[in-house]
């Protein structure tokens, strides 16, 4: 174990540099064994305590099995600076040559999780005089906790988590943080050795990914080689070809539609890009950043407008909310029927979200290994295979019980969607009931998350409290009363909604430049001041002290404010002329990029899972590394959003379209029969009565 040493010399006797490592370490090992026999162990424990002690008398004789499990820890560092995970050397305690030859030298891997203090106060203080105790009572201002580490224990494999914690204390007591033993947890042991059996999910995926890519092949090659102009539309085999043709679903993915808002597409792909920022910062403080201290810096930088960037989210929710209502408007005068509408969003919605959760519960945890693997991966995956069922449904909405964390916006914005099918319905049977049943769901939704914000005290601004989520994200109760649930983020969408509405009324391709380049200038500069407002509220909120109706207030109006500034810079670009403004977000290469961000969102935080979690040290923070992952997550995310829309998005919307087309164009039919037939009777009526 790597320990500094900690004897020191009398003045005047003299040491020579040969002996003194071997001083220190006897020392360190005899205190340490002495320690261990003076503890009260139970009689399941005594396999541990003798091999324990077998270990500690080897390494004093430098006994190369027994160095090289002792050497694979180290003591904490660093945790003084924000570091929370001091993991060791993962590898070398899993890994030894001798795993096999000589099975009586197992090792097990367990991470600790140690509570250095139970006094926390609100204030941070920095006197170099003061008590490091006092010092570890201190979180910093975005709650990064300087009194929680994860600390990484190679024991012998005999070893249980309760004697592992005993063992765990008494390293602790040598690295002298603080006088006293801290609050252990021992959890997540993992034997040498031991490695989990891919199940028939497993296969399954990969039956399914491989079978998705031939049917892909084999349609493609048919369409462009076999098929002719004579093939029947409405065959199985044409339908299929069709939908999983490879050129076509290409062309559909750059294609631009007629009545497509083109300022929309460079908005959802760069919300996309601020969302992999965001959630870069967040896995890397999961997975252990060695100098957490200077991403906190970065974080209240720039006016704190990092500590609010989940505000982001609801520019989805606001463009979700306008394209929806503004194609049910846009289609008022025909026959349409209202379920098919939602199965078709159903549609759009769940395909790259049932294979992310079916990738979840199944593959992901045989991805990879690491001392925070068991922590993370393998615990994502239990949750997804309990839950998938309920997620499927689009009614989950629990933190606790999510598959996949960040999937809640999926369910959540399909509830949205059918609250603005309602009101449609409403509007379309009576235009007052219609504008009267919007004006109470907006009411409510600005009534809600204030009075539920005041009720149970909960923070105005989500995530500010960095360190409790960093403990545990799935403990953060209060995420599923506002946060997540449909009816605390229906503001933003009613928004769009709203937004649809005039757009529908008001055509852009009729109402072209009918705001002057001034006043688009103007509009969009205060639009975006709003929006530089919002992201400002988490710099204010965690300076003051806590105000339960202030608290209220902001969580009523923010994520309003900051949808009615999107669709504000929406409606000018359309109606106006905004410059610079525009140009940029109707580039053309946002096209498919915008229709790809649905599954970027969904798999970037899966290739962060990989990524980090299966780091063997803490990742170290700095603008180029950030840069450089951020980048990097990005483009692989493209490319594998690219292959979901081919393989899985496409073909599934098209023959959802094709059964349901098919269905609506025989209704039309038997309508326009029975209508034919009335005419026809009514005419041999009057034929009669002439």
């Amino acid at each position: 174990m790597g320990f500094l040493p900690m004897s020191s010399c009398r003045a005047g006797s003299k040491v020579t540099s040969r002996n003194a490592p071997y001083m220190h370490q006897h020392t360190i090992i005899d205190a340490f064994i002495n320690r261990l026999e003076l503890e009260t162990w139970e009689k399941y424990e005594a396999p541990c305590l003798e091999k324990t002690l077998t270990l500690l008398e080897n390494v004093k004789n430098y006994t190369l099995w027994a160095t090289w499990i002792w050497n694979a820890n180290t003591i904490p560092m660093g945790n003084l600076y924000g570091s929370i995970f001091n993991l060791g050397n993962f590898d070398q305690c899993m890994k030894p040559p001798w795993l096999e030859t000589h099975p009586e030298f197992r090792t097990k891997y367990c991470l600790a999780e140690l509570m250095l203090s139970d006094k926390p106060k609100k204030k941070a203080e920095y006197d170099p005089y003061g008590s490091t105790e006092e010092y570890l009572n201190s979180p910093t201002t975005s709650g990064l906790p300087v009194n929680y580490l994860v600390w990484g224990m190679c024991v012998p494999a005999a070893c249980n988590p309760p004697s592992v914690l005993k063992i765990t204390r008494f390293m602790y007591d040598l690295t002298t943080i603080r006088p006293q033993a801290p609050d252990i947890t021992v959890h997540s042991c993992q034997v040498a050795g031991e490695q989990p059996q891919p199940g028939i999910g497993f296969y399954l995926f990969l039956t399914l990914i491989f079978m998705l890519m031939v049917i892909a092949a084999a349609s493609t090659y048919y369409r462009l080689r076999i098929a002719n102009e004579n093939d029947p539309s409405d065959s199985l085999e044409t339908v299929i070809t069709k939908s999983f043709c490879i050129t076509k679903n290409r062309q559909d993915l750059v294609k631009e539609n007629k009545d497509e808002i083109k300022v929309m597409n460079g908005m959802r792909f760069l919300t996309a890009v601020s969302i992999v920022m965001v959630h870069e910062g967040f896995y890397s403080n999961m997975a252990g950043m060695i100098n957490p201290r200077d991403y906190e810096k970065m974080l209240e930088g720039v006016g704190g407008c990092f500590l609010h960037l989940d505000v982001v989210v609801d520019t989805f929710f606001a463009m979700s909310g306008l394209l929806h209502i503004k194609g049910l408007l846009n289609n008022i005068n025909r026959q349409q029927n209202l379920f098919s509408v939602l199965w078709k969003r159903y549609v759009r919605l769940i395909g790259p979200f049932a294979l992310t959760m079916f990738y979840l519960a199944s593959v992901s945890k045989f991805t990879g290994t690491g001392p925070l693997w068991i922590f993370s991966n393998e615990q994502e995956s239990e949750v997804c295979h309990k839950t998938w069922r309920l997620s499927l449904l689009m009614l989950n909405s629990d933190v606790k019980f999510l598959c996949h964390v960040i999937t809640w916006y999926i369910p959540c914005d399909y509830q949205l969607t059918i609250l603005a099918t309602v009101l449609f319905y409403f509007y379309k049977k009576d235009r007052r009931l219609g504008f009267a049943a919007f004006g109470t769901a907006a009411v409510l939704s600005l009534i809600i998350p204030g009075m539920l914000t005041y009720w149970y005290e909960l923070p105005a601004i989500h995530f500010l409290d960095f360190g409790r989520v960093l403990r545990g994200l799935r403990d953060c109760w209060e995420l599923s009363i506002t946060y997540t649930t449909f009816y605390c983020r229906a503001g933003a969408y009613l928004v769009g909604v709203a937004m649809g509405y005039l757009m529908t009324v008001y055509k852009p391709s009729e109402h072209r430049n009918t705001v002057s380049k001034t006043w688009s200038t103007i509009g969009t500069t205060l639009s975006l001041g709003v929006m530089a407002y919002v992201l400002s509220l988490g710099q204010y909120v965690i300076f003051r002290e806590y105000n339960a109706m202030e608290a209220a207030l902001i969580a009523s109006s923010n994520r309003v404010a900051w949808a009615v500034a999107i669709c504000v810079i929406i409606g000018l670009c359309e109606y106006g002329t905004v410059p610079i403004v525009t140009d940029i977000l109707s580039f053309s290469y946002f096209t498919p990029l915008s229709r790809l961000s649905y599954s970027i969102y969904l798999v970037h935080t899966l290739l962060m899972q990989r990524n980090k979690f299966s780091l063997r040290s803490p990742w170290k923070f700095d603008y180029f590394c950030y840069a450089l992952d951020i980048t990097g997550t990005l483009v692989i995310a493209i490319g594998l959003s690219f292959a979901m829309w081919l393989l899985v998005e496409a073909p599934l919307i098209k023959i959802s379209n094709h059964f349901l087309m098919g269905r609506s164009k025989n209704t039309q039919r038997i309508e326009n029969q029975e209508k034919n037939g009335i005419q026809q009777k009514n005419r041999d009526t009057k034929t009669k009565a002439a």
